[in-house]
């Protein structure tokens, strides 16, 4: 594994021996991808500085030019985040200072003749190298340099003094020159190479100092090879001094806002350049092309702070500002407006805000929900339903309900009114003029889903027009964010993980979540249990985005925000046999097939004889009304209209029952699955069944259901919670160091990943006889196992295994065949499951348990751990003997 490899590594690394050992910087980079968390875990255990592990390079780096003088060097800033934080925390947007990116990063290059003109202004000095060719009647060139005195020394013209003089006066004077002495021949000059300047960079600089730079060197250039700007460095200040006065003042918005670098000043040997800190600082946020944090000088305005930003966005309100500003100790909010921006002058800690204009339009219409394209629309007058979807339903999703649609007009200054519409009438040739609904400018359309959560939608769409690899696909994708989920989780709990304790409990945490981590690895699946699947969607039951649940919620709540004595709450609430009970909003002229209809219609088990309506009077007391009514005829002649907060229930036909099956496995006649009327026993369905075979264990059998199972489940589930709470708690105890990590890690592993059985323990030849009854439920399942001839010894013994089952062999004796019992056994609770799920606890001592009726074939010995070896963990027994027993029942089903 990774770590472990890593581990070897840091051992030998820093471990004291008489060879030394030079890490690869492969290997070092290993290290460093590991999380914070694991690598100040690993330092810590082993003795390590890991800071001495972070500075190591892995080697040496040649042709290393320093580029300041005995300064101290700018470290780069440590990436304390691990890959898990960077792709997991999510990213938070700040303000910078406008211009802090001007000097990061290769922005600038050193200036090099080979690539750079030298302009004829010049100063030439001490240090830099020309080449002077001549040609005509004498044709020669030399490489001269100027000395320390100021000359270059020519073989036909002797030394030549150029000190103080620019480059184009040279070049005169040597012609001038060579025309007098050398008659017939014309010389050429050129610059090879340049003098190298100190310069002195101090103030709000990252690294100040004297430093070595080209003598084409700039102010600019002198500020990046100090390091930039400290955050409270000043770039419209930037000065130069020369022999002690300020020869130039550079504003780098100048040269950032408008490419004017006229007073980025060539530096000369022994210039200082200084940048002193800001003044003044303003935010500017909002609907502006530039957001950013601007230094002001004094008496610039609001106006040109919006020049600075680039101006105003398309979507700004430009009318007004409002500017939030310090004033005597207290803030205070001004609101400016446009007229007034040139004359507002801005002041240090000023936060200037941008507002969007409205989203509002006069002329459309918005659809929402299980749309092709939803959004807003054009509207004009006369518009209707049909034409919005241009009389086709290809504009609708394959999971919308065409059967109720909503339309929700006014909401901003208004009161919310509903109209309800069946998209298929609407779209349908045979529906006349009246019956279409003709929108108004503002209204929102509501296309629900047929579907009230997310995972059977999916479920119901996911084979549309899709290939099996496409499916495959699909399948892959869930799976992968399942994973990408759990990592996330585990992410999280790391921290929680290692305090558990230190040592070896946190290295092992820190190998585990490597090895689960591990990107190289295709086989991820391990990181999710079994039914990860079924068990993350029983417990993140969401809604479909565009089901009632979601697209209704806030009508609902608006409608309850403007109800009123006077205009009482318009909901109506439908229950019983319809598919999607609840509350719905009331549009007007609303009747109980409108209601059905907002419901997605009746039940197959709905009783259209009869239903009943509850009516909620508000007179001078509350005072409730029940109307029953005939369902079918209401529905053809839809002469009920429904009134603020009416409730409808509708009926179940009497003796309903769904098709309840239950399955019969194993040594039957006619195993099968069978259906069931309401009443119906076990006896019956083994009758049925033709009876049990000659090689069945009536003893034995396993009988399971639904109800049972899911009420396990959630036992498990908070069990496990409690014992994670109870593991935390002990663990910041200082008898922490009792818990063996190991084990709290297995168990909880086990339990995570342990199915509930559902079982119920049954007295099958009681049942056959007649002495006891059993009525079934929908799901039941019988298990009937052929005879068993062994005994299971499971739990704190040396060896658990099976034994062959003897006659007259006693408890103490199986568990001799087993090895006998581990140190950590609880000798006081050994407990026998007999074959049929029955438990027995023997009442005195286990050595007593003798009689040869007491073990039949089949049973399970179970040797429990005693708690006092878990630091007194309360649960520990509680948990083990669950999974003790479900791993019994499980077994018991998958031999047959």
């Amino acid at each position: 594994m990774l770590v472990n490899r890593l581990l070897l590594l840091l051992i030998m690394l820093f471990a004291c021996s008489a060879a030394a050992f030079t890490p690869t910087k492969q290997q070092i980079e290993q290290f460093k991808k590991l999380p914070k968390s694991q690598q100040q875990l690993l330092a810590k255990q082993y003795g390590i500085d890991i800071s001495t592990l972070n500075s190591s390079s892995g080697g040496t780096t040649e042709n290393q030019k320093p580029e300041a003088v005995n300064m101290p060097q700018l470290q780069p800033e440590k990436d304390y985040l691990s890959n898990e934080e960077k792709r997991f925390k999510p990213e938070q947007e700040v303000l910078k200072p406008f211009g802090s990116e001007l000097f990061s990063g290769n922005t600038f290059a050193e200036n090099d003749v080979s690539n750079v003109s030298v302009p004829q202004d010049y100063i030439l000095g001490a240090g830099d190298q020309l080449k002077v060719s001549f040609f005509g009647q004498q044709s020669f060139e030399e490489i001269v340099e100027v000395d320390g005195e100021g000359h270059v020394k020519l073989s036909e013209l002797g030394p030549v003094s150029v000190t103080g003089m620019q480059y184009s006066e040279f070049k005169k004077l040597l012609q001038d020159k060579v025309s007098r002495e050398l008659i017939g021949t014309s010389v050429y000059v050129s610059l090879t190479a340049l003098k190298k300047i100190r310069v002195l960079v101090v103030g709000e600089v990252k690294r100040p100092g004297s430093y070595t730079l080209s003598s084409l060197s700039n102010i600019t250039h002198s500020i990046y090879t100090s390091g930039g700007l400290t955050d409270i460095g000043s770039f419209r200040n930037i000065q130069l001094k020369r022999k002690g006065e300020v020869v130039k003042t550079l504003d780098l918005y100048d040269l950032l806002l408008s490419g004017d670098n006229a007073d980025d000043a060539p530096l000369r040997a022994g210039d200082t350049v200084f940048v002193p800190s800001l003044k003044s600082q303003v935010r500017l946020e909002g609907a502006v092309r530039r957001e950013a944090i601007f230094e002001v000088k004094e008496g610039e305005s609001l106006a040109d702070l919006m020049i600075m930003s680039g101006g105003m966005s398309a979507t700004a309100f430009k009318n007004s500002v409002m500017i939030s500003r310090y004033t005597n100790g207290t803030r205070t909010v001004i609101g400016v407006e446009r007229s007034e921006f040139a004359s507002t002058k801005l002041k240090d800690g000023d936060a200037v805000k941008v507002d969007k204009t409205g989203t509002h339009f006069d002329n459309e219409v918005t659809l929402i929900g299980a749309v092709v394209r939803p959004g807003k629309y054009a509207w004009k007058p006369g518009l209707t339903i049909s034409e919005l979807f241009n009389n086709s339903l290809h504009s609708v999703l394959p999971q919308a309900d065409t059967g109720y649609g909503l339309v929700v007009r006014g909401g901003r200054f208004e009161k919310v009114s509903l109209v309800q519409f069946n998209l298929l009438e609407q779209l349908s040739s045979n529906t006349d003029n009246k019956g279409l609904v003709e929108l108004q400018s503002g209204d929102k359309v509501f296309i629900f889903s047929r579907f009230q959560y997310l995972n059977e939608e999916k479920d119901a769409l996911k084979a549309l027009d899709l290939t099996a690899d496409e499916l495959e696909q699909q399948e892959k994708t869930k799976l992968w964010h399942l994973y990408e989920n759990e990592l996330f989780k585990a992410f999280v709990d790391t921290e929680a993980i290692t305090t558990l304790n230190q040592g070896q409990k946190n290295q092992v945490a820190a190998e585990d979540f490597e090895e689960k981590s591990e990107p190289e690895s295709e086989n991820w699946s391990f990181m999710l249990p079994e039914d990860a699947k079924v068990e993350l969607d029983a417990k993140t039951e969401l809604p479909s985005p565009f089901s009632r649940i979601s697209l209704l919620e806030p009508v609902i709540r608006q409608l309850q925000q403007q109800a009123t004595p006077q205009h009482p709450l318009e909901i109506v609430t439908i229950q019983g046999r319809v598919k999607y009970p609840g509350n719905y909003p009331i549009a007007s002229n609303y009747t109980v097939k409108d209601a059905i209809d907002a419901a997605g219609g009746l039940l197959e088990s709905a009783y259209l004889g009869l239903a009943e309506l509850t009516t909620f009077k508000n007179d001078e007391s509350m005072s409730v009304e029940h109307r029953s009514f005939n369902l079918a005829k209401e529905l053809k002649q839809q002469s009920i209209t429904i009134k603020s907060k009416d409730a409808i229930n509708i009926l179940s036909v009497p003796k309903w029952m769904d098709e309840n099956q239950v399955t019969v496995k194993g040594e039957v006649k006619f195993p099968g699955t069978y259906t069931i009327k309401r009443g119906e026993t076990l006896n019956d369905v083994l009758a049925r069944a033709g009876g049990l075979t000659e090689f069945a264990s009536i003893d034995s059998a396993v009988f399971t259901r639904e109800e049972i199972k899911n009420q396990e489940q959630e036992q498990l589930k908070r069990l496990t919670e409690n014992l994670k709470r109870e593991i935390a708690s002990k663990s910041l105890q200082p008898s922490a160091e009792n818990i063996a990590y190991s084990e709290v890690k297995q168990l909880l592993k086990d339990l995570s990943t342990i199915k509930a059985q559902g079982r119920l323990v049954i007295n099958l030849p009681s049942i056959m006889d007649g002495r006891q009854s059993l009525v079934l439920q929908d799901g039941d399942t019988l298990y009937i196992p052929q005879e068993r001839d062994s005994i299971s010894v499971i739990g704190e013994v040396n060896y658990p295994a099976s034994h062959l089952f003897e006659q007259g062999l006693s408890l103490s004796e199986y568990l001799e065949r087993s090895g006998g019992i581990k140190e950590l056994a609880d000798e006081e609770r050994i407990y026998i499951i007999k074959a049929n799920g029955s438990v027995i606890i023997p009442k005195n001592n286990w050595f007593a348990v003798n009689r040869e009726d007491t073990l039949t074939a089949g049973d399970t010995i179970v040797v429990p751990l005693n708690s006092n070896y878990m630091d007194n963990l309360t649960l520990w027994s509680t948990t083990t003997q669950i999974i003790y027993q479900l791993g019994v029942a499980a077994a018991a089903i998958n031999n047959i």
